[in-house]
């Protein structure tokens, strides 16, 4: 496997993180518990392009590595699946139709993509097991917080903080 390829798996927290904490700083009425993360990218947002921005560039950079992942049988089709629809999250701001059922795709086909990945290596590795049992917990987690908070923002964070724990984990079974 190319080595770009692990550099790519191993930044992409950092993009994600620091994009999102770069368009929070820049939109001071944004609320962790009050919001979701895309109304920054809201059409009534003057600089929504800030927001949707970084996820059309992280949809794009996910997905080359999950198709790199995807030819050494890592991952399934539904990583670099569920990054087509982070990148449509981008374009479709949450005032168009199809961003809600982009952005719940996104969820659901990386934390199937974790969960079957886990089956299929339960035999094979001992962290496996934690992807498999973690993934609907996870999920299940984040519903639970649907509840809690009045806004989006802090389940999808959660999702988002194990999604790049995943990727985090894929590159660094990337052989040099």
């Amino acid at each position: 496997m190319k080595r770009w390829v692990r550099i790519l798996g191993l930044s992409f927290p950092f993009l994600t993180f620091g994009g999102i904490f770069i368009a929070i700083y820049l939109n001071p009425w944004f609320s962790l518990t009050e919001n979701a993360l895309s109304d920054m990218g809201s059409i009534k947002n003057p600089i929504e392009y800030v927001f949707n921005s970084l996820l059309v560039f992280l949809g794009l950079l996910g997905l080359v590595f999950g198709v790199e992942m995807l030819k050494e049988k890592r991952v399934t089709v539904l990583f670099p699946l569920g990054m087509i629809s982070l990148l449509l999250v981008g374009i479709f701001p949450e005032e168009y139709k199809p961003h809600s059922f982009f952005a719940l795709s996104f969820y659901i086909l990386l934390f199937a993509d974790i969960f079957i990945c886990g089956l299929r290596q339960r035999s094979k590795k001992k962290s496996a097991l934690i992807w498999l049992l973690s993934s609907p917990l996870v999920f299940i987690m984040m519903l639970y917080l649907t509840r809690v908070f009045e806004g989006l923002a802090i389940p999808e964070l959660v999702g988002a903080l194990f999604i790049n724990a995943w990727i985090v984990y894929l590159a660094l079974e990337v052989e040099q």
